[in-house]
């Protein structure tokens, strides 16, 4: 198989994938489990107090017990565990590899050397930045970059549960009842309906490429055809949202986000909800020593 044939799989092959995985996904939210069960308006208050308190813990040790929180939900919830670690750990090393590396050496971050990467004969300056002359990783950098793993695991694990545990029309329907604005749950709504329509439509126009192609085109034409399909997109992306826009309006669209999902609390939400207050008082006060 010739390159250019592997290149066009491989495409082909990641786009089917993309969209497998959200169909995939979505049959977790159709599972009876606990998340799934909670009034979606609660599950977003919820989330968004669990997303804040990590924003405002400050050791690790505080961090990782909310990261086995989502475990324990991910369990209670019909999520198989090896899938969701594969969820959040395939990003979070990509993520926070590019920023924590630069960030844990003295020359980010000075502080008390615990061992070295790199020695030169003398520091090198270019106007005002200057690179020491020994390379090495500082105690406040290794401790930032653990911090940084661990904020960034516990956020994505508990953005992940809650993607999977709900359906994405009862996710804008709760927000449009919790008054977040219209234009913001139309586009996020429009953004997620439309996606696989942007998907198949790269499909297609690869798919085409391959069954016209004989031989691999040069380099140089290659970049030009792929150029050429990044206008073709945009174009029709265009189009096809006027369109669009056309259709809702002849069937009585008045810029409103309806939804035909019906909410109401019940007793395990109220539970839950006092639960993440209790838990995000205890480790918030728990940080600050009041609760030696």
């Amino acid at each position: 198989m010739v390159p250019n044939d592997r290149f066009l799989d491989k495409t082909l092959l990641a786009v089917s994938r993309a969209a497998e995985q959200f169909l995939f996904s979505e049959q977790y939210a159709a599972r009876i489990g606990f998340l799934q069960s909670l009034d979606i308006r609660i599950k977003l208050i919820t989330f968004l107090i669990l997303l804040i308190l990590i924003s405002v813990l400050h050791t690790p040790g505080t961090l990782w017990v909310l990261y086995a929180l989502s475990l324990l939900l991910a369990a209670v919830s019909s999520i198989p565990l090896w899938f969701f670690l594969k969820r959040v750990w395939l990003f979070v090393p990509l993520f926070s590899a590019a920023i924590i590396l630069p960030a844990i050496l003295n020359i980010i971050t000075p502080g008390e050397p615990l061992w070295t990467v790199m020695t030169f004969k003398h520091p090198y300056a270019w106007g005002p930045y200057t690179i020491p002359a020994e390379i090495t990783v500082t105690r406040q950098g290794l401790w930032g970059g653990i911090l940084f793993v661990s904020r960034v695991a516990a956020s994505v694990s508990f953005a992940v549960l809650f993607t999977l545990t709900h359906r994405w029309s009862a996710i804008f329907a709760g927000l449009r009842s919790l008054h977040v604005p219209r234009i913001f749950v139309m586009t996020l709504s429009m953004t997620e309906r439309y996606l696989f329509v942007l998907l198949r439509m790269i499909q297609d126009m690869y798919r085409a490429r391959k069954s016209r192609t004989i031989r691999p085109l040069a380099v140089a034409a290659e970049r030009d055809w792929i150029a050429s399909r990044i206008g073709v997109t945009f174009k029709k992306s265009v189009e096809m949202s006027g369109d669009i826009y056309k259709a809702m309006l002849s069937r009585g669209f008045q810029g409103e986000y309806r939804s035909l999902d019906r909410f109401s609390a019940k007793a395990v939400d109220a539970v839950w909800l006092v639960t993440v207050l209790s838990l995000s008082g205890i480790l918030v006060l728990f940080e600050r020593g009041l609760l030696w």
